[in-house]
């Protein structure tokens, strides 16, 4: 399969935007789970990805005793996978292998809770040169934790697994990218891999603009003792969940974990944020995280929660394209009624029906 270039990318969502209206029949191609989402039987079926080979220039991996996924020269993903997400996944990975400059030192770790050997086995069959590890994401760790959401959505277990990373992963494992399943990567993800958290826990790209009061709840603001929550912090920022560089290691460390599940606790009691998995982090990180250029997290492309609703790209440089939101590119490109920007997910897609309605038209 051809790179798709940079360059090329931007320019289609312009030449997609002129011809949209024209295109009724143009083929097909959470993150968050959610019940109204058509699902995939698994295993789903999905064209073999092409071998993706180091340059002479890539470090060598070395073989540890557990294996290569602690060498050195790994770079590590975790992602969750599951049925109803599985072809935005494939989509990711072959985006992130497609474009890496060392793509054989790429790890991926599979966070699973359900249909564990199929999931594998898809993967398997679709990437099977991928270095990857699959993980059983008991869902009844967290479960007793979630509180009810404004959308029924948000309430889904997988969605908190990455606060369960450190405790999952092996403890080899030092650093993590933890990448959500609805998005495509258009660069070298050595680059966002190689970003200095200095003495920050996680990076991730900063919102300031936005409201970051309204994430919280009045009975939250109201409570004094709440309230100070953010004191003696930088300015805390709305961040997304969906991409982030994290230190496992400072995590395991600062039992991250326990201080995200308090919060969680105290939501169950008092009723203070109403967006399931983001708030907790926001409670912790706010104001602490290492900024990352929003460039590696263009999000919201989903349409921010609306049905129907199109993005345009926000101002800048492009490295990873985000359709966080209710919208799924697959989704819209299966109906016939894409979103100018869906046709940037589109090359990445290996869904077999998908290549079988665009060779027949």
């Amino acid at each position: 399969m051809a790179m798709v270039p940079l360059r090329g990318l931007i320019f289609s969502i312009f030449a997609f935007s002129v011809m949209l209206p024209a295109l009724h029949t143009w083929s097909p191609a959470e993150a968050i789970r959610s019940s109204q989402f058509q699902r995939f039987q698994v295993p789903a079926q999905f064209k073999e990805a092409p071998a993706f080979r180091n340059g002479n220039e890539c470090p060598l991996l070395t073989r540890e005793p557990k294996g290569l996924f602690c060498s050195a020269a790994s770079v590590h993903i975790a992602m969750t996978l599951d049925a109803e997400y599985l072809r935005g996944s494939m989509a990711a990975v072959l985006s992130v292998l497609q474009h890496a400059s060392c793509p054989e030192n790429v790890f991926f770790h599979f966070l699973i809770s359900g249909n564990k050997r199929e999931l594998q086995e898809v993967v398997r069959t679709t990437f099977p040169y991928l270095k990857f590890k699959p993980y059983y994401f008991d869902e009844g760790i967290v479960k007793g934790l979630i509180s009810t959401s404004i959308r029924q959505a948000l309430e889904q277990p997988l969605n908190y697994a990455r606060t369960y990373l450190a405790d999952i992963l092996d403890p080899c494992v030092q650093r993590v990218i933890y990448l959500d399943s609805d998005l495509v990567v258009i660069d070298d993800i050595a680059k966002l891999w190689e970003i200095d958290l200095g003495s920050s826990t996680i990076g991730a790209p900063e919102y300031c603009h936005a409201n970051f009061t309204k994430y919280f709840s009045d009975a939250f603001w109201s409570d004094s003792n709440l309230a100070k929550t953010f004191e003696g912090r930088k300015q805390p920022c709305y961040f997304n969940t969906g991409v982030m560089v994290i230190d496992i290691a400072k995590w395991r460390q600062n039992f991250y974990r326990k201080r995200i599940e308090h919060w969680m606790e105290i939501q169950k009691e008092k009723r203070i944020y109403e967006l399931g998995s983001l708030p907790p982090f926001l409670l912790v990180f706010a104001g602490k995280l290492k900024p990352v250029d929003h460039r590696w997290n263009q999000h919201g492309l989903g349409g921010d929660n609306v049905v129907g609703s199109c993005r345009s790209l926000h101002p800048g440089p492009v490295s990873l394209l985000h359709w966080s939101g209710k919208g799924k590119p697959w989704l819209r490109l299966d109906s016939n009624k894409p979103c100018p920007l869906d046709a940037l997910w589109a090359p990445y897609d290996l869904h077999i029906s998908s290549q079988r309605l665009s060779s027949s038209r």
